[in-house]
């Protein structure tokens, strides 16, 4: 029993045994674990330690950067204070300075008058006068040109309907011996013309209260800011023009039956006699007619045997050159505003407006730039103001321009005669006027004007009229301005020659000059001439329009006298058919006379045209601007052309119909 329960001790001791064991190696785990958080215990703390001491020495870094800053906000702050000390006893003294001043200046006011106050109405302001010039002009050119076009109008009606009426020659007399009245029988030729202008009235009117005021509107609107065109009908001229066509054509229409309808009826129903042939006065001249080909001679006597066809032909051709010489003039005579004014007058290319102006042999800081910089080649000292000046009881508003050096100012702006071309001459006891307010004021070379000078008439002896197109001018010498005007001259204008013309040239040279101080502007010619040719431009449609309508006249009279030339004489032309004459050969034959009548047209047209022209210059010139009387060689050149090309192009249309002329048909008589 004892031996078993010594085994039992023996095990639960061994249990024991084994559990210490276990405890034993747990404990050393745990005395292992214990170690190594020792160890990472010791690595904290000294990590820790070395950035307590880095974060240390980075605020003792910080304090000190602090400490300096502090010292230098302390100084600044000192500086600082110091200034503004400085600066408040310098703005009290300003401050005092400028009480002291407008004091000053509030005694002077009490001293002003009162403002006057100017109130422009729109009707008053520059722009709509100048629009208002312009329609007027406009409308100066539309109460010319249309007598023209109604002239040419009634020629063509009156040839159209005496052709007709002849081609019904029989007809009518067939009429006359049925019983039917004049009145009857001409009442379908009166219809017919009436007819015929009722609807060419519809397409003209349509065309005039639309489309031409529509291009005339848009071109003036490069010069102006405008709303759209807004075309109304106008019934009072579209009556007043309908009637004068319908009226026009309708009496062409009626003389032209006149002369059939008084002739009887045996008469009427028998062919119409030709024109007998007459001896001309080229057959008296021997020596030239012996020496012309027979188809020469023919052509010859058929000019002047058709005297009524001859005349008409003249006339509406030389009616057509003039319009077209008018035409091409005009753009001469207004072009010539910009290229003699502003390249030939005006040599100056800059002007230069000064706030103060310079007496007489004094400097300044403005002279020195202009004098230094190499932009500039030279320039010449002026004083311009507006005046009033006057004649009789005629007065202007007109532009004085005084040079401090007469002599040299033929340098910068052109004095001359526009006829003669001879240089003028600012004297020292008279003025030079420009030619336009010297034909305002009927003032001739001789002649004394009175500058309006504190409502007092001051005498002065005009010694030259100039050539000059924009605005009036008038140039007078230092000496006798001071004299006139009783006190001493300063100049406040600068012309000025610049090296070079371009837009970036000129702009950098304008930012350098108006940096001075004493620059109040500064302008060049090219800006001013760019202005003008936005004119030039808008009154370029007017003139296209013109030309073209004159082109479409010349085509309109010369087809129809053609037309009628060869269908009266059909049987003429079928006759030297059968003989044998070649289809160029008729043509020839034909327009041989065409051409004559043509070229003595255009010359006589090139001749009306130059009155015309001096007519129509004088009717539309606005008082501000002058035109050139000028017509180029070749503005006449071109009309001339324009005309032979319109009778060629006839010609040519017309070529076919004398092609096919029916010799059998043309040769039957009914005699």
């Amino acid at each position: 029993m004892e031996i078993e329960k010594g085994k039992e001790e023996l095990l639960a001791a061994r249990k024991e045994l084994e559990s210490g064991k276990k405890e034993l190696i747990q404990g050393e785990k745990q005395l292992e674990d214990a170690k190594t958080a020792i160890e990472e215990g010791k690595k904290r703390i000294e990590a820790e330690r070395e950035n307590l001491e880095k974060s240390k020495r980075e605020a003792f870094s910080e304090l000190d950067k602090a400490r300096r800053e502090l010292v230098q906000g302390r100084e600044e702050y000192e500086k600082g204070y110091k200034d503004y000390l400085k600066a408040k006893k310098e703005g009290k003294e300003e401050i005092q300075k400028a009480r002291e001043k407008i004091a000053e200046e509030e005694e002077k006011l009490k001293d002003l008058k009162k403002p006057e106050w100017y109130v422009l109405k729109r009707s008053e302001t520059r722009d709509y006068i100048d629009y208002e010039m312009a329609a007027d002009r406009i409308d100066a050119v539309a109460s010319v040109f249309p007598v023209f076009f109604l002239a040419i109008a009634i020629l063509v009606s009156l040839t159209s309907m005496t052709r007709m009426v002849d081609e019904e020659r029989t007809y009518i007399g067939t009429l006359k011996a049925l019983g039917y009245s004049n009145m009857a029988i001409a009442s379908k030729y009166l219809i017919y013309a009436a007819s015929a202008s009722i609807i060419g009235c519809i397409i003209g009117l349509l065309i005039g209260f639309r489309v031409l005021p529509t291009v005339i509107f848009n071109a003036y609107r490069i010069m102006y800011i405008m709303p759209d065109v807004i075309t109304e009908f106008n019934v009072t001229y579209a009556a007043v023009s309908s009637l004068i066509a319908i009226l026009s054509t309708t009496m062409a229409a009626w003389i032209a039956c006149r002369s059939e309808l008084s002739e009887t009826p045996a008469l009427l129903l028998r062919p119409k006699a030709p024109k007998p042939g007459k001896r001309i006065f080229l057959e008296r001249i021997h020596f030239i007619w012996s020496r012309m080909k027979f188809t020469q001679k023919v052509t010859a006597r058929n000019l002047f045997r058709y005297k009524r066809r001859f005349i008409m032909t003249v006339l509406g051709i030389s009616g057509c050159t003039a319009l077209l010489v008018t035409g091409f003039g005009l753009k001469d005579s207004i072009v010539s505003i910009v290229t003699k004014q502003f390249d030939e007058i005006y040599k100056y290319q800059m002007i230069i407006e000064l706030k103060d102006g310079l007496g007489k042999g004094s400097s300044d800081e403005v002279l020195e730039f202009i004098k230094e910089d190499s932009r500039i080649k030279d320039y010449i000292l002026t004083r311009q103001i507006a005046i009033d000046v006057g004649k009789g009881n005629i007065e202007r508003s007109v532009n004085l321009v005084v040079p401090e050096d007469t002599d040299k100012i033929y340098d910068f702006i052109i004095l001359r005669n526009r006829l003669t071309k001879e240089k003028l001459v600012i004297e020292s006891d008279g003025v030079v006027l420009s030619e336009k307010i010297a034909r305002i004021l009927d003032a001739n070379v001789g002649d004394e004007v009175y500058i309006l000078d504190d409502n007092e008439r001051i005498n002065v002896r005009v010694t030259g009229i100039t050539e000059h197109y924009a605005d009036h001018y008038m140039y007078m010498s230092a000496d006798l301005y001071e004299e006139i005007f009783d006190e001493d001259i300063e100049f406040q204008r600068i012309l000025a020659h610049t090296a070079d013309t371009e837009r970036k040239f000129e702009d950098n040279l304008s930012k350098d000059i108006l940096k001075l101080d004493n620059i109040s502007s500064v302008s060049f010619i090219t800006g001013i001439s760019d202005s003008y040719k936005d004119i030039i431009g808008s009154l370029n449609y007017v003139i296209v329009v013109i030309i073209i309508s004159a082109g479409a006249l010349a085509f309109v009279v010369l087809y129809n006298l053609t037309n009628i030339n060869i269908s009266e004489r059909f049987r003429e032309i079928a006759t030297i058919k059968v003989l044998g004459f070649y289809d160029n050969e008729v043509a020839n034959y034909i327009y041989r006379e065409n051409v004559i009548l043509t070229i003595i047209g255009t010359l006589l047209g090139l001749i009306l045209g130059v009155f015309l022209h001096r007519f129509v210059i004088v009717t539309t010139e606005i008082e501000m601007m002058m035109f050139g009387r000028e017509i180029r060689k070749v503005s006449f050149i071109y009309s001339a052309a324009l005309t032979l090309a319109f009778s060629s192009l006839v010609n040519f249309v017309m070529y076919y119909k004398l092609k096919n002329v029916n010799m059998v048909e043309s040769l039957k008589s009914v005699d």
